[in-house]
């Protein structure tokens, strides 16, 4: 009888014991149903150890995602290295709510972001949540439309200086004609512009072709994100086990070949920036016109701010002006860049531009003048659709969440989805690309240049304009700058389309748009000359 009694209470124990074994296997069963990402289709992966992302960021900027999209839908299942799912995101719908509806729940993809610290530092682009939010409150009022303005007339200047750069370059052929790599002047005259209207300092970047700083930030970016390879992502998978101190003392000094540039750069950076907050004068102008809102002025009012919660720390004022050095400069020289490369294929619209241009009868266009010519407006709004800066960007969600889709989706289980659970520490690549040529909003010919989709009826601009395109982003962490790089992008197109024309070259046409970091036209069998666009230029006809 006591046996028996023994043995029914140990299988009591038992089953006691087994309940939470069972509840966490019922659990996990049911959460993996939920959250089947594996289900979602997508290519197949070469290897276990590298993936497939690396393909993705490797390549041509566009030709996978169309060539994926085509195939799997809207959402495509990637993999990272151990296999770990990674989410393409090119639905609509889906990327509006993640930019707009739950931006607090898509953080910065924590791994990626180690890198971008190391250039950046604590930085908007770089920081999450009441960090972002409470820099962002500081900074904004330096960038409204009425504080812009004010910078067109140091743009104008810049732009004038390229174009008798340029101009001379042509006399000194003795030809009609010249074949210049226009990337490499425009990362100058935008440097020089970005040193004037930010810190009140002169880069010279385009007279002094031996300008250290210009030299170290010359395509650092595409060094350090482009065309990776895979044991990139292999090291990038590993940064996830170790622990965040480590990594970043790790990447700011150790002895990493891609990191080196870098880490030059941002020791350069820093000792300009030092200099600038020494400056006295700089100071006194501060104190004396509390209400300046240029750039300059208001990084350092935050910098002495009695009030703390708008005061700046050492490291987020180091980190900003950094930040207006990389992403002022290389952004728009970019755009520009890729502006001219669409009109030089494009002689009859550039023509249209050049005669809106002249029409103006003036070199010196006010605010208001840019702001009313309908062309120039629908070309730089087409150019930032077609050419994205940012082709890819990098979330990893902090949460489960539920995200809903333009489409359905197609399971690999036969399965329609019209909206998509998945679970936290979930990574993504959003197609800012892919947006912005997405067949549902812009039409059939989505990947055809064609700036006149943005002309209504009467001859204005229609849509909405730049809230269309995800150049910029959305919501909460839309760019900035925008308006600044609009702007500048109308006073450099002015004098340069106003003074010159462009036409292919023989490098032009073997360009390809290289991603992973900042859109880059390179040519493929030059590579290791890091960004080019070689165009054709001559003296522009008056009529």
């Amino acid at each position: 009888m006591a046996t028996t009694l023994t043995a029914s209470g140990d299988q009591n124990l038992l089953l006691l014991a087994a309940v939470p074994v069972l509840t966490a296997a019922l659990w996990y069963t049911l959460r993996r149903s939920k959250f089947d990402v594996n289900s979602i289709r997508g290519p197949a992966r070469d290897s276990w150890w590298y993936g497939n992302v690396y393909q993705l960021l490797g390549a041509p900027l566009g030709e996978l995602e169309r060539e994926w999209q085509s195939q799997h839908g809207d959402i495509v299942r990637l993999q990272g290295p151990f296999a770990n799912p990674v989410l393409l995101v090119m639905d609509p719908k889906a990327i509006q709510y993640i930019f707009q509806n739950s931006v607090d729940n898509f953080h910065l993809d924590r791994e990626r972001n180690f890198f971008s610290e190391v250039l950046l530092g604590n930085a908007l682009p770089v920081i999450d949540g009441e960090k972002h939010k409470r820099q962002r409150k500081i900074l904004l009022p330096g960038f409204s439309a009425a504080e812009v303005k004010s910078h067109l007339g140091i743009f104008t200047i810049d732009a004038a200086k390229l174009v008798e750069k340029w101009k001379k370059t042509i006399d000194s052929t003795a030809q009609p004609a010249a074949v210049i790599n226009t990337t490499s002047d425009m990362t100058k005259a935008t440097l020089d512009a970005i040193g004037i209207v930010a810190f009140d300092y002169s880069f010279n970047a385009l007279d002094d072709s031996n300008n250290e700083l210009t030299k170290a930030y010359q395509d650092i970016l595409f060094t350090l994100f482009g065309k990776p390879r895979p044991q990139d992502e292999l090291a990038l998978a590993f940064l996830r086990f170790i622990p965040e101190n480590l990594v970043r003392r790790l990447l700011a000094s150790g002895p990493i070949p891609k990191l080196q540039r870098a880490q030059a750069a941002t020791k350069l950076a820093d000792g300009l920036i030092a200099r600038s907050l020494r400056d006295k004068q700089i100071q006194a102008s501060v104190e004396h016109d509390k209400s300046k809102k240029d750039i300059l002025s208001l990084i350092s009012r935050a910098y002495t701010s009695d009030n703390e919660k708008m005061r700046l720390s050492d490291s987020e004022m180091v980190s900003t002006m950094k930040t207006m050095i990389l992403a002022g400069n290389d952004t728009t020289s970019t755009s520009l860049t890729w502006a001219l490369y669409e009109l030089a294929k494009a002689p009859q619209l550039q023509a249209e531009l050049r005669r809106e241009i002249h029409e103006m009868n003036t070199w010196e266009p006010t605010f208001k003048d840019l702001e009313g010519m309908t062309l120039l407006n629908a070309i730089i709004l087409e150019t930032l659709r077609m050419q994205p800066s940012l082709g890819t960007v990098y979330r990893q969600l902090a949460c489960d969440e539920v995200i809903p889709l333009s489409t359905p989706l197609k399971t690999t289980d036969g399965r329609s989805l019209h909206e998509l659970p998945v679970p936290k520490n979930t990574k993504f690549l959003v197609s800012i690309e892919s947006y912005n040529r997405h067949p549902d909003l812009w039409g059939a010919d989505s990947n055809e240049f064609n700036p006149k989709r943005f002309i209504d009826a009467n001859g204005k601009l229609g849509m909405n304009g730049f809230s269309d395109i995800m150049t910029f982003g959305f919501g909460a962490r839309r760019c900035l700058g925008w308006r600044f790089a609009v702007l500048e992008m109308q006073a450099f197109l002015f004098q340069i389309i106003g003074n010159l024309e462009f036409a292919p070259s023989a490098g032009s046409e073997k360009v390809v748009r290289m991603g992973g970091a900042i859109l880059t036209p390179i040519v493929p069998d030059e590579f290791s000359k890091g960004a080019q666009m070689p165009l054709t230029m001559k003296y522009a006809k008056f009529e």
